[in-house]
């Protein structure tokens, strides 16, 4: 994946749902899994084990993680024989169902995951920063 660019599976259970999408960092890694060497673990090729889904219509806009709750509901449903409801096997699901996406990093959740949280200065204030003596 060159500089600049996110790479993005992008799946809709139906017609009348919303897009979900995984990002994925590894493309090569991910078509060898995709095309059935189950071996490479998905770390190999997913940066982060989060599904996303965009606050307005389609896979664009500003993009949010879902609850777990959604997850369940969206992806399992009522399903009583499914003994696997975790964010990975949703993962999975998107992986092996969804179509990828690529798309610039401008335009990608990765340059401001949540602007309510500030600058990005992780330092802090005070004592933990060494400005007390």
């Amino acid at each position: 994946m060159s500089a600049g660019t996110a790479t993005a599976v992008v799946y809709k259970p139906n017609e009348h749902e919303d897009e979900y999408m995984v990002f994925v960092d590894d493309v090569a890694e991910y078509q060898r899994w995709l095309e059935g060497d189950k071996s490479i673990a998905l770390a190999r090729f997913i940066g982060q084990f989060a599904i996303f889904k965009s606050a307005t219509s389609g896979h664009t806009g500003s993009l949010g993680e879902i609850s777990k709750q959604e997850i369940e509901n969206v992806f399992f449903g009522d399903a009583k024989n499914v003994k696997d409801k975790s964010v990975e096997a949703a993962i999975v699901l998107i992986l092996e169902n969804g179509k990828v996406h690529k798309g610039d990093l401008a335009h990608n959740y990765k340059l401001n995951l949540n602007p309510a949280r500030g600058g990005g200065d992780t330092h802090g204030t005070g004592a933990s920063r060494g400005s007390h003596r």
